[in-house]
Order: structure tokens, then sequence, then C-alpha cells
């Protein structure tokens, strides 16, 4: 569509104002295309015919709803009234100072500190994208890491800004960012050193203007070098045209650099006595612009923040004086005074205090010094001239030395702190932060202001680039065609200044020129470039001035001072001078070839995007333009070389108040700083971008059922689009956007807007209809009940007579009387209800808070036991962990005893190797050997056959016991059955108990409480049966306790049995003292049984005589003699007689379940009982196990015992055989003891291994498996030496031919398998020996894991256990297991 046919009714559009640059007024009359008139009204309310050319409309105001917006990019009319209006809104309704602009960050300086730049912020914005939160300083820095992390590929965020928009703080806060996100986990604290250069680079660097009481008066580019991880290591500074002329020369309300200043408030502390300073005032160089106080500033405070950050960067205590002294000698270097002699000479007198001071701080001496600051030396080719300085001369010679000072020292400063930053490791990627001047014009420019300018010139021709290549690829990304816009390329302006014979050129050709002025370079420029160049005009009211149109506005220059700025030059004496200083510092600034200043050492080398160009001699590259240049080049080169990030920093007003907005500076700086060109660039494209789910949730309005039917929201935006906007140039469709050319979803809010207006209108039309409605009903409904009243009185009137009124009189009085009966009536049958109501709710109360009472006891009692229990639960978790120590212990004495039986084997096995080697005769003798060795094997078989028939014997009488068991079992059974049949005859009187007391409960609540009585004392009886139970059951705890000490000392005494054969013996007595006890305990069964069906006849006795007393007591015709038929009718009144009974029946069931409560408890008690019975037979039955295995063991020990003495009774025939074979068997027994000599060692190291894992694990179980498994290998290594033994034998067999030799070995080979089948009843042993401790092991288990669930004993007289001594009894009990052993 058009763009006139949206100049309608209702818009709104926007007008210049020379205010408020421009103004808002609604369109009142639809325009038609052509008309040169529009019709408008303003806010204020006048209406206003505004003459148009229909060629250039007004701009349009975007809706209310982009209004805010925190993108300007997101408005449908992008120019500078949406712009300028955006940022209004935002920053003076919102009080929001950031907003996006594409990729340029807008931050408004709001004069005031704002919460929004805490840790708690940084942590929000970091990891988050850049368009998910609201526009901030942060989430560009955040962008910035996030991209170097994700691509490794250096950054850069370029701050600029007027002076006073907020530079400094914006980059402050953008490294605080990094340092706090990237935090390293070193000790070295780089993020707190990189910092700390801030404060002191604004310290040196930063003055007091009148647009800002901290101005940079320089440009600052910082890289933040990071690690492979993403860390700070380091940082790098550079540093761009310091303002040096500040130092001799400031304007009104205006300071010198901030660190004088500094230097001055702390004049009077201590260690600055020697300085000899005073107060600001006293000084030339600090009171030259009348305002040496900073409202709000504390400069004694900032001197010591500035000396701390020094001390931070490791700059010691040495460093900071020889700085503060050349600061001091450069303040009283202005003080000295300078005196005419004539019109062409001066003269500086020697008595003069500054001076003095000026070379005692420098270490100079004062003649020479007073002498060249009055004159100077013109060397010729053939002499040398002195030539005296005019007052003014001399002057300039005294501040032109001050400033070269000042810029030296500037440097040095700059290189200690990028030596500070200095790391060790390598570079990966960096961040810069550039915080450079924006673009400046004053009422009058100089040189400062011409370079300022000329970098923004070449950062403005950067910046477009780059947003021409991000729209270019967005463009790409969404499959959208584009086409080259036409924009302002500034390339002519820079060309103009920096290209071959351009302003710079011209400027240092002049320099060179011994005769040159300014004046004369400026004809130069005039005769170059006026009608040349369309970007250099000539004022028409000056000839000592000359304009250049910027990329921003038109600048005029004063040529005045170009060439000394350029020059920047000192005379060479007092050069001179200054390096024959005994002050090694400023020595070493003005030495003839310095050593290179390391400002650039760890800077990445970056391939330039366009050549250099090169000075064509030397003396070029010493101006200060030419300086400047190529640093700029090497800035653009880096910049180029990285991704840049834009922070635009803007001044609201002048008068620095906290959010305020002056639109026509805003404006002017928006232009200066490129943000409207980036506007005007966006608008000529498609501006207005919409993901589709947007459009689709925006203008669903506009759809139609079937599009909105349709599943495709894709599909339904283009038809919707086709069907809305004709023309299809007017947007695009990409992958996941929609785009718009400037207007387009303007065009669409109107058609929205149109949309809703008809509906409002609608529900208002049908709203205000139902209104009218429902007031005519509600006037018509008034009027029938008027008419109504009206005619009722009417017809009233015309019948009333006497005889009427007297039977009207008699009809009331009879309706009173009546009605009055009926009322009291009615209130005697309420009272009556409520008494009784209330009677039965005081019951209900009362019975309720008796078993809340109850309740509360029970509670109390079950809390005893509890606490009881758990202490119990804590004692014997205690004593298990005792048993546990104590069983370790025990399984390191085994092992002990093991290694002694161990070492003693070796030795008999050393005696045999030495017996072997001594005898080697006797023939017959070992004959005799043999035939003893049969006879004793047969002896060996008869003590086998006689241990059988033990065995056997045993096995009978442990069979004999199993039967005994299983008749207990039996007898069992037939008791539990007993028992049912008992409990069943019990239940069926119970509930004829129960009929019988239903049917006499309704006799009469009196014999109730009698009820209740006899019930409390039966109840007591019950719980004295109760306790005597329990007593009984204590009895039988006490008895269980009994039986496992008595179990546990049984342990005890076959631990000490497992190792004497004779102790073991003693173990058969106590098999028929246990089957004493376990006939103990049948009878204590029986008792236990008699005592129960005692206390059932006891039960069923008690019950019938309460069922006989019940019956006795309630003599039903005594009561109805009593009462008379007079008293029956009164009680049936009402249903009292009914509410009675209903209470009676309730009391009845409240006695029912108390029965049964008492019947349940009786139940569980004889179950308990049962259950302690079922428990100890089960013990029973584990002890007759427990000695069928000691039986099985103590048979098997004496087997052995019998075995080994046998075999030591053969040893002494053996050592006299064996001693004949010792000289003929040398080799042999050489390699014997070799092999005898490893197995120890393996021996002692598997001791050693096995004590260190007794003493690790937990378990005694696990312990004996490693030891099995140890021992097994042993076995295997054991048998390997035998097996060698047999080869040497075999060798000696082929060796000795004669039979006697073949005897003797045969006789070795039977010696080996005797010492196989001393091991294999080694391994035996060990075995048995671990199946003991298993036995003992599970046993224990078993008896810690057995919970009986008998009736809960009270300790009387026991000490009470508290959970703060158990460390103290664990203590004793281990102390007192350590003194039994």
């Amino acid at each position: 569509m058009a763009l006139a046919e949206l100049y309608t009714q209702y818009n709104r559009v926007w007008i210049p104002d020379n205010e408020e640059v421009w103004q808002s007024a609604e369109i009142t009359k639809d325009y038609r295309t052509g008309e040169r008139v529009l019709h408008l009204r303003l806010e204020d309310g006048t209406e206003l015919a505004y003459s148009v050319d229909p060629t250039a409309l007004p701009p349009l105001r975007n809706p209310d709803i982009l209004v805010g917006e925190n993108d300007l990019t997101a408005l449908s009319y992008l120019h500078d009234p949406a712009v300028l209006h955006n940022l209004k809104v935002r920053f003076v309704e919102s009080k929001l100072i950031y907003t996006y602009s594409g990729i340029i960050l807008v931050a408004m300086n709001p004069y005031k500190q704002l919460p929004i730049y805490g840790d708690a912020i940084i942590h929000a914005y970091s990891g988050q994208n850049m368009g998910d939160m609201d526009p901030h300083i942060f989430a560009v820095a955040e962008e910035a890491y996030k991209q170097m992390a994700r691509n490794n590929k250096n950054q850069s965020i370029i701050v600029s800004g007027e002076s006073g928009a907020g530079k400094t703080v914006s980059a402050r806060y953008a490294m605080r960012y990094f340092a706090m996100v990237s935090k390293s986990s070193s000790n070295a604290h780089v993020e707190d050193k990189v910092l700390a250069s801030n404060p002191i680079t604004e310290a040196v660097g930063n003055a007091k203007t009148t647009r800002n009481d901290n101005s940079s008066r320089f440009g600052k580019y910082t890289e933040i070098s990071f690690d492979r991880r993403h860390q700070i290591i380091g940082a790098n500074m550079r540093t761009y045209l310091l303002e040096k002329s500040r130092v001799v020369f400031q304007s009104e309300n205006e300071r010198n650099y901030h660190i004088f200043y500094q230097l001055c408030a702390s004049a009077l502390q201590p260690e600055f006595k020697p300085l000899k300073l005073g107060s600001a005032e006293e000084f030339n160089y600090t009171r030259m612009g009348g305002s040496t106080v900073i409202e709000g500033v504390d400069d004694r405070a900032d001197m010591m923040e500035t000396r701390k950050t020094f001390t931070l960067l490791g700059l010691k205590e040495d460093f900071q004086m020889d700085v503060f002294k050349l600061l001091a000698a450069i303040l009283h270097l202005g003080n000295v005074q300078i005196m005419a002699v004539g019109d062409d000479r001066s003269l500086i007198s020697l008595e003069d205090k500054h001076l003095d001071i000026f070379c005692e701080l420098l270490d100079l001496d004062s003649e020479p010094m007073a002498q060249w600051l009055c004159q100077r030396k013109i060397i010729t080719s053939s002499e040398t001239v002195i030539k005296p300085m005019t007052k003014l001369q001399a002057l300039n010679a005294r501040d032109a030395l001050a400033k070269k000072i000042y810029s030296h020292l500037f440097d040095y400063i700059v290189e200690r702190i990028n030596q500070a930053l200095q790391f060790t490791g390598k570079q990966h990627t960096f961040i810069g932060v550039l915080d450079i001047y924006g673009f400046e014009t004053f009422d009058v420019n100089s040189f400062e202001q011409f370079c300022i300018n000329y970098a923004n010139e070449k950062l403005q021709q950067q910046f477009n680039l780059h947003v021409f290549k991000l729209e270019q690829e967005e463009y790409m990304k969404e499959d959208i065609p584009w086409t080259l816009i036409d924009f302002y390329d500034n390339q002519p302006a820079i060309d103009l200044i920096e290209a071959k014979m351009g302003i710079l050129e011209l400027l240092d050709e002049e320099c060179l020129l011994p005769q040159g002025t300014d004046e004369n370079w400026l004809q130069k420029l005039y005769n170059n470039f006026i009608n040349k160049n369309p970007l250099f005009q000539k004022p028409r009211m000056s000839n000592t001035s000359f304009i250049i149109q910027h990329f921003a506005d038109k600048v005029e220059y004063k040529c005045e001072g170009f060439l000394e700025k350029n020059r920047d030059t000192v005379y060479e004496v007092l050069i001179e001078i200054l390096k024959s200083s005994k002050f090694h510092l400023c020595a070493d600034f003005f030495k003839d070839n310095p050593a290179p200043i390391s400002r650039f050492g760890s800077a990445i080398k970056v391939k330039p995007a366009r050549p250099v160009v090169k000075a064509p001699n030397k003396q070029f590259r010493t101006t200060v333009g030419n300086k400047f240049r190529s640093s700029l080049y090497l800035l653009m080169e880096t910049l180029n070389a990285t991704t840049p990030h834009y922070v635009r920093c803007i001044k609201p007003n002048d008068e620095k108040m906290p959010f305020e907005f002056d639109s026509k500076r805003v404006a002017q700086q928006l232009r200066a700083c490129g943000v409207l060109e980036t506007i005007r660039i966006s608008a000529q494209s498609y501006p207005s971008r919409w993901t589709y789910i947007e459009f689709f949730s925006r203008y669903s309005i506009l759809m139609t059922q079937h599009e909105l039917s349709l599943s495709d929201k894709k599909k339904v935006c283009r038809t919707v689009l086709q069907r809305l906007i004709q023309d299809p140039n007017q947007y695009q469709f990409g992958r996941t956007k929609i785009f718009f050319r400037a207007g387009q979803v303007a065009y669409l809010e109107k058609l929205r807007s149109d949309k809703l207006r008809q509906a409002c209108i609608m529900i208002q039309k049908n709203v205000r209809g139902w209104l009218q409605r429902k007031k005519f009903l509600r006037v018509r409904q008034a009027t029938i009940m008027i008419q109504q009243y009206f005619r009722g009185q009417r017809t009233v009137r015309q019948a009333i007579t006497a005889t009427a009124l007297k039977q009207t009189w008699a009809a009331i009085v009879i309706q009173k009387y009546c009605r009055g009966y009926l009322v009291r009536k009615l209130c005697q049958l309420i009272h009556v209800a409520a008494v009784t109501i209330q009677a039965y709710t005081r019951g209900f109360l009362a019975r309720k808070k008796y078993r809340k009472m109850l309740k509360e006891h029970k509670a109390i009692i079950l809390q005893k036991y509890a606490r009881a229990w758990l202490a119990r639960r804590r004692f014997q978790n205690i004593r298990r962990f005792v048993l546990n120590i104590q069983l370790s212990y025990r399984v390191q004495r085994l092992q002990k005893k093991l290694e002694d039986q161990n070492k003693e084997n070796h030795g008999l096995l050393e005696k045999l190797t030495s017996l072997a080697s001594t005898h080697a005769h006797d023939l017959d003798t070992i004959q005799k050997l043999e035939l003893e060795l049969e006879k004793l094997t047969t002896q060996k078989r008869i003590s086998e056959d006689k241990g059988k028939k033990y065995k056997d014997d045993k096995e009978q009488k442990i069979s004999k016991l199993e039967k005994q068991a299983k008749e207990l079992q039996e007898e069992k059974e037939v008791l539990q059955a007993k028992l049912q049949e008992k409990t069943e005859e019990m239940k069926d009187k119970m509930d004829d108990l129960t009929r019988q007391l239903f049917a006499d409960v309704q006799k009469e609540e009196r014999q109730r409480i009698i009820l209740e009585k006899n019930f409390q004392n039966q109840k007591q009886d019950y719980e004295k049966e109760i306790e005597s139970l329990k007593e009984e059951i204590k009895t039988l705890s006490e008895e269980k306790i009994q039986l496992q000490h008595q179990i546990q000392q049984d342990l005890i005494i076959q631990d000490g049995l497992k190792m004497e054969a004779e102790q073991l013996t003693k173990q058969l007595q106590i098999i028929p003292e246990l089957q004493k006890e376990i006939e103990l305990l049948q009878a204590q069964k029986i008792d236990v049984e008699k005592q129960a069906q005692s206390q059932k006849r006891e039960l069923r006795e008690k019950m019938s005589e309460v069922a006989k007393q019940l019956l006795d007591s309630y003599d039903l015709e005594d009561v109805r003699s009593r009462l008379s038929t007079e008293d029956l009718e009164h009680l049936n009144e009402d249903g009292e007689i009914w509410f009675a009974y209903e209470g009676l029946k309730k009391a009845t069931r409240v006695l029912e379940s108390h029965f049964q409560s008492q019947k349940d408890i009786y139940e569980k008690e004889i179950e308990a009982l049962n259950f302690k019975v079922e428990h100890l037979s089960q013990e029973i039955n584990h002890l007759q196990k427990l000695f069928r295995k000691e039986n099985d063991i103590n048979d098997s020990i004496r087997l052995e015992v019998s075995r080994l003495t046998s075999e030591n009774m053969v040893i002494p025939d053996l050592k006299q055989q064996i001693s004949e074979l010792q000289n003929q068997k040398m080799d042999l027994e050489n390699h014997f003891q070799e092999q005898t000599a490893k197995m120890k060692g393996k021996m002692e190291g598997i001791s050693d291994q096995l004590h260190h894992n007794l003493s690790k694990e937990g378990t005694p179980r696990r312990k004996l498996e490693a030891e099995n498994e140890i021992y097994t290998k042993e076995k295997e290594k054991l048998i390997a030496p035998s097996q060698e033994i047999q080869g040497t034998n075999d060798h000696l067999k082929k060796q000795h031919e004669n039979e006697i030799k073949r005897q003797e070995a045969s006789r070795l080979a039977v010696e080996n398998m005797e010492l196989e089948e001393k091991l294999d009843m080694k391994d035996r042993m060990i075995k048995k020996l671990e199946d003991q401790i298993r036995t003992l092991t599970k046993t224990i288990e078993k008896a810690n894991e057995l919970h009986v669930p008998a009736a809960p004993k009270e300790y009387i007289g026991m000490m009470e256990y508290k959970k703060e001594d158990e460390g103290r009894i664990v203590q004793n009990l281990i102390l007192g297991a350590s003194y039994f052993y």
C-alpha cells in the first residue's frame, strides 16, 4: 500500500519543534494524495493546519505497543523522532538507561548511582543470551565473553561518547564483569590487578572539565588476556593522545589532572614533607581554572586509594615517591617567576625558591637551569649562537618542559602497569575494551579536537563496514535476497586528513621548516583544498580557521597552535640538563636510546586491513600527528582482527541533573556517534522483524476462522499477509522470521486497532441496549407495584363496616391466644430437648476427656518402654562391637600359635635335612623301622575303629535327644490346640454375658454406675494378674540370660580347648548339665501352661459372678411398682425414655469395647508366652547342634594328637639312619636350605600381610577366608620344591649305580612324601579351625539377632543409661576384655 494511505484520522505524526526538536500531533482529517495541508491537533488541544510537501510528508508516530521497545530497530517507523521519543520514554518514565540499537548499546548517563551493578546482577546476566534480558553493559560483556569462548576469536568492546557521557564508568563495569565471570583459581589475583589499574590511570589521566567532573583526557585500549580455560591471566594497556596542554593551562571552572590535587591535599603527611608542597591554590598549574575542589570528592581519600592500588600492582613505596617527586617538581616549575628585561630578554632570579626546590627534587644545578630557561642555543654549520628569549618565549619553554616531563611520566606509569599485568603463560585469546573520546565540537577547536574527530572518522568507517557485514549475514541466514544500500561513506573525509598531501602531511611538512608558521600552513590548505574538495571550506568571517565536513557535523578549527602542538619540542639544552640529573628516573626519561617500552609486548600480531602509510623520512615520525596516526592504524588493525561490540554513551543534559532529558543535546550526540546513520541504513532495508509465532499471536485477530483452523502457522502467516498487504515488495519471508519494510508493522497495527475498535463499538452497543432494557423493566415493575397498592387501598375503603371491624378484632384476639399457647408449648418442648441434649453432650464431653486422659497415660507408658528398648538396643550394639573386637583378638592369638607351629615345623624340616645328611648307612635298621611303621599303622587303624565306635555312640545319644525334642514339639502342639478350644469357649461365654448385659442395662442409669465400679475393681484385679505374669516373664528372661551367659562361657572354654587336647575332653561333662537345663525348661513350660489355665478359670469364675450380681441387683417388678402411671406418662413425654435408652445403649457399647480390649490384651499375652516357649525350644535345638559339632572337633583333634605322637616316636630312629647320608649329599642340602630360607621369608610376609588384613577388615570371617587362600597358595609353593627334590633324587639315581644309593634316594622320596602328608595335615587342621570359628560367629550372630517379643521389662534398680556415657562404657568393656585375656 502507498505510504500516503496511512495518514488517516486518529493516526499521529511528528512535526519539528524549536524547543523539543520534535512534537507529536494527531491527524483530525484523512489526508488525500496531492493535498498540501494536513489537519492536526497538538497534544495541548490546539488545532493546526500544517502545510506539507506531498513528496515529503511528516514522519508517522509508532503505535503505543512499540513505544518503549528495548531495541530501536524493532520500531515500525525508523526515523529521528521515533528514536528520540523511544529513548526519552525509557529514560524519563521507565528510568531505564540502556537501550539497544541493533548491535549498538545506547547508554544514557543518569547522573545518579543505580543499584544495577551488583554481584547478583552479574550472576543473573552470566550465561544468558543478549536478547533474553533487558539491555545492559553486562549483556554486551557477556556476549563478547561467550563469543570468545565459543569461537576462540578475539573480541573488542568500543566505548565512545562525549566528555561526561559515562565512557570511563561503562568501560570499568565491563572490565569488572570479565574479572568476576572469568575469575581464575590461582592466588595471583590477576583480576584484582586488572581492576586496580583503573584508579591509577584515572588519577594521572582524568580531570574536571566544564562537562564532566571525571573526564578522561586520553584514549585507552585495554587488552584482557585469557588462557585456554577462559580465565584472566594478564592485561595490556595502550594509550592515545594525552592532553598535555592541560598540565600548563586550564579553562575557567576546570582543573588539572586529579593526581596534582591529591598530592596537595596530602602535603601535610610526614612522607610528603620533603616535597615542600602546599595547598592547590598556591600553585599556578592547579589554580588557573579557579576551581580546585570538586563537590563530593575527597582528594586525600582518593590519594590513599591511589597508593593502595599502586601497592596492589606491586609498585613499592620507592617507586611511588619517585613519581610524587616528579609531580611536585612540575608544580614548583610552574611557580618559577620569569621577569622581563627590556623587550627582547628575560631573567630568572637564582634566589627563586621554587626553582631551588625544582632542582633539588630532580637533583639538578639551578644556575644552568635558570640560564637556559631564558636563552636558547642555535647551532649552524659555522658557529653556535646563544639567543635570549622574551618573557613570553621563556614562559612557553618552561611550559613545554613541564608538559614533556609529565608526558614521559604518564608513559612510564602505563609501562609499569603493563609490566605488573604481564603474564608468563601463553595467551589464547583476548577481549579489548576501548575507552576513547567521541566526536567533539566546541566554540574553539584546536589540534586535540582535530585528532579526536579524525579517530572517530576511522571508527565510524569501521562501524559502517561491520554493520553491513552483519546485515548481509542475517539476510543470507534467512535466505532473503539483498541489494546494496546507498549510505554515507566517510572515506573522502579520511583521505582529506591522512592521504598523500593531505592535512596531516602538509602539517608535518610545515613543521620541518625552521620558519614554518600556522598561517603559512593554513594558506597551503586554502590553496590545495578550496573549491577542490567539497569537504573543506573556508569561514566567511575568519582568515585563521578552516572547516571540515565530518560524518557527524561541520567543525571549525582554529589554526593557532597546530604547529607547536604537533612538534611538541623542548629545547635541546634543557634536555641535556635533565639528562645530567642524578635522579635516575628523570635521567632515564631523556636518554638518547631509551629501552623499548613494553606496552605492546603482549599484544597479538594481527594482519592489517590495509597497508600502512609509511612516513618518507625520520623527522615525520617524531611529530605528534604522525605518532597518533601510527597508533590509530595499529588500533584499527586490532579492531579489524576482532569481533567488535559497540557502546555509545549519551549525555542527557549539560546541567548534570538526574533523569533530565535535553532533546537537542541528545539528538546532536546521536547524530555524532552514528546511531541515527545506523537507523537510516536499517530503515532502507527491512527494519522490522517478527518471528512467525510472534506474528501469529499478535495478529490472530485479523485472521479468518478458516485460517485459524490450519495447523501450519507459517502457511497461515503467508496467506494473511498476502491478503492484508497487496504489495509483495513490502515484506519478505525468511526461514524463522518475517521481514517488513518501514511502516508495514504500523499499517498492521492500524488494521488491528480498527478491528478492535469495531469490536468495542459492537460490545458497547449491546451492553448499552441491555442496560436500557433493564432500566425499562425496573421502571415498569415499579409502576405496576404502585398501581397495585393504590387499587388495594381503594377497595379497602369501600369494604370497611362496623360488623366487619368487630369480626376482625375478635379474630385477632383468638389468634393471639391460640398463637401464645402454641408458642408456649413449643418453648417447653424446646426447653426439655435442650436440657436433654445438654446432659448427653456434657456426658459425651466428659467421656471424651476421660478417653483422652487414658490415651495420654498409655502414651506415657509406651514412651517409657520405648526408651528402655532403645537403651537396651544401644547396649546390645556396644556389646556386639566389643565381642567383635574380642573375636579379632582371639583370631590374632590363634594366628600367632599357627605361626609358632609353622616355625616348629620348619625346625623339624631343618633337623630332618641335617639327619638325612648325617645318616647314610644301616639298611638293616631301615627294614626294622619299616616293620615298626607297619605295626604303628595297625595300631592307628585300631584307634580309628575305636574313634568310629565312639562317634556312633555319640550319634545314638544325639538321636535320642532329637526324639525327645520331637516329643516336646508334639506336646506343644497339643497344648496350643487346647488353648484355642478354651479361647473359643471364653468367646462364647463372653458373647452370652454381653447379651445379658444388653438386656439388663435398660433398667436404670444408677445401676450403670455400680457396673462401672465393679468393672474398675475387675480391672485392678486384672492389672495385678498382668503384673504377676510380667514378673514370671522376667524370671523366664533372667533364666534365658543365664543360659546365654553359660553359652558364652562354653564358647570361651572351646577357644581354650582348641589348641590343647587335654582340655577338650572336659567339654563332655557339659552335655548332661544342658540336658538337666532342658528338663528344667520343660518343667517351666508346664508350670506356665498350668498358670495360664488357672488364670482362665479365675476369669470364668469372675465373669459368672459379675453376671449373677447384675441379675440380682436388677429387680424389674420392684422398679415397675415404684413407678406410677403419671411418672410413666411424664417419662414418655417428649421422648425422654427414648433418649435415656439411647444413652444406656452407648454406655453398654463402651463397656463392650472395654471388655473386648481386655480380651485382646490377654490373647496377645498368651501368644507372647507361646512364642517364648518356641524360642526356648529353638535355642535348645541350636545348643544340641553346637555340642555335636564340638564332639566331632574333639574326635578329630584326638586323632591328630595320637598320630603326631606316633610320628614323634619314630623320629629318634630316623635321626640315626639319616646321619650316615650327610657326606654324600651336600649339594642337595644347600639347595634345600635355600628353598627353606625362601619359604621362611614368604611365610613371614604372609603372616605380616595377614596381620595387616586382620587390622583392616571388620569381620573375622573375611580374615579366615584370606588366610585360607594364602595357606593354599603356600601349599602349592611347597609342593614345587618337593618336586624339585624328587628331580634331584632322580639325578642322584643316575649318578650312583650302587644299590645302596638307590635305596637312599627312595628313602628320601619317602621322606618327601611324609613332608607332603604333614603339610596336608596342617591344611586340614587350619580348615577345621576355620569351621570352628565360623560356627562360633554364627552362634554369636544368632544370639544377637534373636528378639523375643516378651512383655516389656522394667529395669528397677538398674543405673539409667545415657547416650553421653556410651564411649565410656565401650572403653570399660574393651579394657575388661583385655584384662580377661
